[in-house]
């Protein structure tokens, strides 16, 4: 089965609903943000290394400062060896994975200026094969980094007329600063007290650097900009930045929702709430009181440096997506260096395997104790890719949009070829599929992942579709981020609700996932769903902080 098969099967499918989704976002038109793309060219162009921009020069290695060869050291100097050569690998490879980021900045901004001359442009949308929406371009997309995403506005402007109309810009600034834990009416509070600052950032944001302490820099400063036009002008202003509701965990929302979980539900704000639910603190609350009844020195030490959220997110949010315990260890160790460089001391040395494997124990556990439905959903979704496997098919289903998604895992082979490389007789090795095969493992490990890919993509799908029906013509989408003009997005906020829960009323999605299965494998040994608990899916219509 390749490309050719796939997109056979998917012209036998009613894709009406994804046209028109995609046509839908093809129609919004974009612009340069000229402003801050002549900040960030300036300070790229004098090697600030600030906001997320990467270095414009490699970090120097260390140097070989021992006064003997390995084999001849001791054991406490091999000790003191193995510590220089990690933290030398680790500033190698650091530097190269600078080399294309560099790349990557300096191609978008040529791209921006070479935008920048035209009034509006267009993006071309595309699915793939799980029908997520990607703009299809190699740099400069809404899609894109922090600084990157900065750099675009939209093309067609719409007024902000009341405080109604300007509430949502307020919270999507409090948003980008970091102020995303407190209710939507303190988040606008604080926007209209910064107003003063982001005047003094829009009027000189080289002198006036506080922007760069926000959480997503380079946006904040292109809401600067906005808001003090917006306090300067008055009502009747045209605003054109596009602001956005990020969804609290949304795959893990996704899995709460099909089972009907009410833990789940509460921890990922499906249900109405005075203040914001936070799945990642209360994952890392847990892990807290497990460490404290643990009693141990490793665990008091950790206690020490803090555990927090931040610590707690990448592990959470990987969870839906097949994420493994040694994923797990790998992200709180990037977010323990990350808190180090913040200026938290480093009580731990410069080894953090030991600890990092310890913390990746704990809050895994703690994980398990907070989304239990949602371990349950993706155990499922296996079973039924492992029937196809054991049948020698791929695995396949149906959105509840319609499309059909096909995973094509096949076996790998290495491929040898040799060549010539500077004289001399090279031999190089690349994976290849085996046709008609079926890698086990990996449809194992894809299934879930894919499978909530292609529900969240369904939601989106939905909610576009039904918003150019009000009149919304402009959208701002990252897959469970959904923006448009800050007076259209109480409409969108509306919308996106209603297609969530009418989605789920109308679809039993591991139901269909398994009729589909005995259908397509013509068998019926395939597993039954695990049973539904008692959340009310209709919650979400009332709870402010489900996209927020």
């Amino acid at each position: 089965m390749g490309l050719k098969t796939h997109l056979n099967r998917l012209a036998e499918q009613d894709l009406t609903a994804e046209y028109a989704c995609l046509n839908a976002l093809q129609q919004t038109e974009w612009r340069i943000n000229q402003n801050v793309l002549k900040v960030i060219r300036q300070m790229w162009d004098n090697g600030q290394e600030v906001g997320n921009l990467p270095a414009r020069e490699d970090t120097p290695l260390p140097n070989y400062h021992f006064s003997k060869e390995p084999s001849e050291m001791n054991d406490e100097e091999k000790s003191t060896f193995r510590i220089w050569s990690r933290k030398r690998a680790e500033i190698y490879s650091t530097n190269n994975r600078s080399v294309s980021k560099r790349i990557q900045v300096e191609r978008t901004l040529q791209v921006a200026e070479q935008f920048a001359k035209y009034d509006k442009f267009y993006y071309v949308w595309q699915n793939d094969f799980r029908s997520r929406k990607y703009a299809s371009s190699t740099f400069l997309t809404p899609q894109s980094a922090d600084w990157s995403k900065s750099l675009l506005e939209f093309g067609y402007p719409v007024p902000i007329d009341s405080w109604d109309d300007a509430r949502w810009l307020c919270i999507h600034g409090a948003n980008l600063y970091g102020n995303d834990k407190i209710t939507l009416d303190k988040r606008e509070a604080w926007a209209w007290d910064y107003v003063d600052e982001a005047h003094r950032i829009a009027d000189n944001p080289y002198d006036n650097q506080a922007w760069l302490d926000a959480d997503k820099p380079f946006q904040f400063l292109a809401w600067c900009c906005e808001m003090s036009d917006l306090a300067k002008f008055g009502w009747g202003y045209e605003s054109r930045l596009p602001v956005s509701a990020d969804g609290s965990c949304n795959g893990l929302q996704h899995l709460s929702a099909i089972l009907r979980d009410e833990v789940g539900g509460v921890a990922t704000n499906l249900i109405s709430s005075a203040v914001p639910q936070d799945i990642y603190t209360q994952v890392a609350d847990q892990a807290i009181q497990r460490i404290r009844q643990e009693d141990t020195e490793l665990g008091r030490k950790c206690l020490e440096f803090g555990i927090d959220r931040k610590l707690a997110k990448r592990p959470v949010m990987i969870v839906p997506y097949s994420g493994t315990k040694h994923a797990c260890r790998a992200y709180i160790e990037e977010a323990i260096k990350e808190k180090i460089k913040e200026g938290t001391p480093n009580i731990f040395g410069d080894d953090l395997f030991n600890v990092t494997h310890y913390l990746a124990g704990h809050i895994w556990d703690s994980i398990s104790g907070v989304i239990v439905s949602a371990r349950k959903v993706m155990d499922y979704v296996k079973s039924v890719g492992d029937v196809y496997s054991n049948m020698g098919k791929h695995m396949e289903w149906v959105t509840p949009t319609g499309w059909l998604v096909m995973q094509q895992y096949n076996e790998l082979q290495q491929k040898r070829i040799k060549t010539h490389i500077n004289g001399e007789v090279v031999s190089l090795s690349f994976p290849k599929d085996k046709e008609d095969t079926v890698n086990k493992q990996r449809t194992g490990l894809g299934s879930s992942p894919n499978f909530i890919h292609s529900l969240d993509a369904s939601a989106m799908t939905r909610t576009i579709n039904e918003a150019t029906k009000v009149g919304i013509v402009d959208f701002a989408m990252v897959h469970d981020s959904y923006g448009t003009h800050s007076s259209m997005m109480p409409q969108l906020s509306e919308i996106l609700r209603e297609q969530f829960v009418s989605m789920y009323e109308e679809h039993d999605v591991l139901d269909e996932l398994r009729t589909h299965a005995i259908k397509t494998l013509g068998t019926e040994d395939v597993p039954l769903p695990p049973s539904k608990g008692n959340l009310d899916i209709r919650n979400v219509l009332k709870s402010d902080y489900f996209f927020a």
